[in-house]
């Protein structure tokens, strides 16, 4: 594919440049917290990526379904890479025409993946102004000294309308004004440098608020040896790390010490950067998500070789470090079957407005995900800490506003559950500032048909105008959002978020997929439509609600519900499914 970008920038014929020019993106102004101090220097040198048509997304997206629904007559039949390019590779026409209007500028467009659908173009803020009808202008961004080079609108020649999605960086801005740390809630600052006891007897586990691998392991039966240890483990989990973040070695060592003495305290993981992503292993740059991603995923993956994917810093933002991962893992011959991300992008009004991210790059996202999936990657995601609302301490906070990409029809969004200690709770109960709702992005994937409708008719929500009855709708499942972990070595144990359930499953399912390895089996895939099969795997939780801002939140009910999804797992019940298999 490479070679065929290559040829058809040199010799594409002359076409499309003198067409009139669409608007493809446009804002009335830079969003809170940046302002206009005027004009780059003409010569300056931009970065462009974009986004070409796909040739047929809509036959990959059902080659998913068929491959990851138990039952089918192809499940299991993962795609190669060669084939899964197939289907995004962009059209003939479609190169074409961007390489003879990039060509006429004398610009040459670079390849960022296999298909050659996502592409990287250098030129000059002169340049990108004429190609774009566009104006590229410096904001600065409030309280601080850094800048960064926008537009506010940007247009293409009309016979390039069909051809090209999207151009970044253009309308949309960095997160600069969002409050920081938005997908974890502290409820207090308990940290020490104490080593508490192991906790392992089912009664001192009781009542809980902040889980440790022992206690999770009673909790969800999820076995404390590898599932085969008579042969290796011949799949890979990897956990994704973006902005540069990382896992403290030492940290990990200290938290095997403390949580798994029965295992060895030098096990560790493997590590590959993306975009020159750093693991320089100074306590100070590691990072909390890495830190405790990578403690859970080794702690309770008993035997399973983990990989952490560190993903460097950007100037463009976190959803194009995602989409670099993504076609980073895709041109790999075998991918991470397991595949924990954590990363909070947005919720869906940003998306809308543009703010940090526009539709398509939300959507190419997610195509990305879906070709993982075709790959035969079991991606988890959380589902973030606002509840059935929008973020409360942005501006014009919306009411049901669901989280990306947790909202991707493609990835197993977990949402979060806890016990409260101070109540003397005894039994999990769903985490009442857990994501959940409906997307007004993403429309309702058919391995929801049944369990969405029955939650709506039995809430009597069929025709609310609320939110988006149609679309896709999270939480899948949930867990326990509360864990102890170790971070510059000391104890953190008041961290509440979904993030913290989202490993948790990841790593069940990184086991399970281990028990399909060693059995010959291909592993589990894209996870969804074997969980909408098989709901009573999870325990339901019949009571228990989210809210939000302004919104009037959601009730838990029997059955699928976008409270807690379908429950907490139950790793015997989900071994003993997919073994009969």
């Amino acid at each position: 594919m490479l070679k065929r970008l290559t040829r058809a920038l040199v010799f594409a014929p002359f076409a499309c440049v003198h067409s009139t020019f669409v608007v493809i993106g446009k804002r009335d102004s830079a969003p809170p917290g940046f302002s206009l101090i005027g004009s780059p220097p003409a010569d300056d040198v931009l970065t462009l990526r974009l986004a070409l048509a796909q040739s047929n997304i809509q036959g990959l997206q059902d080659a998913v379904y068929d491959i990851s629904t138990p039952g089918g007559s192809r499940y299991g039949q993962y795609l190669t890479q060669a084939q899964v390019d197939e289907y995004v590779v962009p059209s003939a026409e479609t190169l074409d025409q961007v390489n003879t209007w990039l060509a006429a500028s004398n610009l040459k467009a670079s390849p960022l993946n296999s298909a050659g659908d996502w592409i990287s173009v250098g030129m000059t803020v002169a340049q990108a102004n004429s190609l774009l009808a566009a104006d590229f202008s410096t904001f600065q961004i409030a309280g601080t000294n850094k800048t960064v080079i926008r537009t506010l609108s940007y247009s293409l020649p009309s016979a390039l309308q069909k051809s090209i999605h999207w151009i970044h960086p253009t309308i949309s801005f960095p997160n600069s004004n969002r409050p920081a740390a938005l997908s974890r809630i502290k409820n207090t600052s308990s940290v020490t440098s104490a080593r508490p006891q192991m906790v392992s007897l089912s009664a001192n586990c009781q009542g809980l608020s902040s889980w440790n691998p022992a206690c999770l392991q009673e909790l969800y039966g999820i076995p404390s040896t590898s599932p085969n240890p008579a042969a290796p483990a011949a799949h890979v989990f990897g956990v994704s790390g973006f902005s540069n973040d990382f896992t403290n070695e030492r940290d990990l060592r200290t938290f095997l010490e403390t949580y798994r003495p029965d295992i060895n305290p030098n096990t560790t993981f493997d590590f590959l950067s993306v975009d020159d992503g750093i693991n320089n292993q100074l306590p100070a740059d590691a990072g909390e998500d890495g830190n405790s991603n990578i403690q859970y995923a080794i702690a309770l993956a008993t035997g399973v070789p983990v990989t952490f994917v560190s993903t460097g810093t950007l100037p463009n933002a976190l959803l194009t470090e995602m989409l670099d991962e993504a076609n980073y893992l895709l041109s790999l011959e075998q991918p991470p079957q397991t595949l924990l991300n954590t990363a909070f992008v947005g919720v869906e009004s940003e998306v809308f407005e543009g703010v940090i991210y526009t539709p398509q790059m939300a959507i190419s996202l997610c195509n990305a995900y879906a070709q993982l999936a075709a790959r035969g990657v079991s991606l988890i995601v959380p589902t973030g800490v606002f509840g059935s609302g929008g973020i409360p301490a942005l501006p014009g906070c919306l009411p049901y506003d669901p989280p990306f990409p947790a909202t991707c029809p493609f990835v197993t969004a977990v949402g979060g559950t806890e016990f409260d200690a101070t109540q003397n709770q005894t039994e999990e109960t769903p985490l009442k500032t857990s994501g959940g709702g409906f997307s007004s992005l993403f429309a309702r994937p058919k391995y929801q048909d049944a369990a969405v409708p029955a939650w709506l008719a039995a809430t009597n929500n069929t025709h609310s105008t609320a939110f988006n009855v149609s679309g896709r709708a999270i939480p899948d499942l949930s867990a326990i959002s509360m864990l102890d972990f170790i971070f510059e070595q000391r104890l953190f144990n008041f961290s509440q978020t979904p993030q913290f359930s989202a490993a948790i499953f990841a790593s069940m399912v990184a086991l399970l997929n281990s028990e399909r390895i060693a059995a010959g089996k291909p592993g589990l895939g894209f996870l969804n439509p074997l969980i909408y099969q098989h709901g009573d795997a999870f325990k339901d939780f019949t009571t228990g609600s989210i809210t939000g801002c302004n919104s009037g939140g959601f009730n838990a009910t029997a059955g699928w519900d976008p409270v807690s999804g379908f429950g907490s797992p139950s790793y015997p019940k989900l071994l003993k499914i997919i073994q009969d298999l």
